[in-house]
């Protein structure tokens, strides 16, 4: 089992939940598989991607900033109650691509838009290959990453010991509509490849 690492360069993102209601619109600290492995299906129109990821990089990388953002209704055009949202600049952050047929014909640069506010210009990722990976070994730690339950053999996720269980959205294909699946979130105690948790 091995995995393709790329590095994902990006001025600014916002990883979202889909919270409603709430004024304050955290960003989150990590890339869950729905959004890269959704953002890779959607660049290379297939359902074949399955990819997970997590901020790196020095303290020069992933700054956290806030905008305030007053979303207007549709229909009347009048601005609603403002939104103040967290998202980061300068993103690095590593990526790996569980390597398959799909995998095989990415090549070694491309682009692809992730996350919200992708009408104010956010989301749009560079990445770049590292290497291979490999993911037969595993040892304990603590998860760095998001994964559904039903994705986590493909990890190589062994052994949840101690889980931090949330849902993540899953796209039924050719629609635009979808499920929530229970995952596990970073923080879970497992056993998993090195890659996969937090140094």
């Amino acid at each position: 089992m091995e995995f393709i690492e790329y590095h994902l360069f990006s001025d600014t993102l916002y990883l979202g939940e889909r919270g409603k209601g709430d004024i304050f619109k955290p960003c989150l600290r990590t890339i869950p598989f729905s959004q890269i492995s959704g953002a890779l299906n959607s660049k290379f129109g297939t359902d074949g991607f399955k990819a997970v990821g997590y901020l790196s990089g020095n303290s020069e990388y992933n700054t956290i900033e806030y905008m305030t953002y007053a979303p207007k209704d549709r229909i009347s055009g009048v601005s609603k109650l403002p939104l103040q949202i967290e998202f980061l600049t300068n993103v690095f952050a590593k990526i790996f691509v569980l390597k398959n047929k799909d995998a095989d014909t990415l090549p070694d640069e491309f682009q692809i838009i992730m996350g919200g506010l992708k009408s104010k210009g956010f989301g749009v990722c560079v990445l770049k290959k590292e290497g291979i990976v490999n993911a037969r070994e595993v040892a304990k730690g603590i998860l760095n990453v998001r994964i559904p339950v039903e994705e986590k053999d493909y990890f190589n996720v062994k052994n949840v010991i101690n889980p931090v269980y949330g849902y993540l959205f899953k796209k039924i294909p050719n629609t635009y509509t979808g499920n929530y699946v229970l995952s596990l979130f970073e923080g879970s105690e497992v056993a998993a490849p090195l890659f996969l948790l937090r140094r």
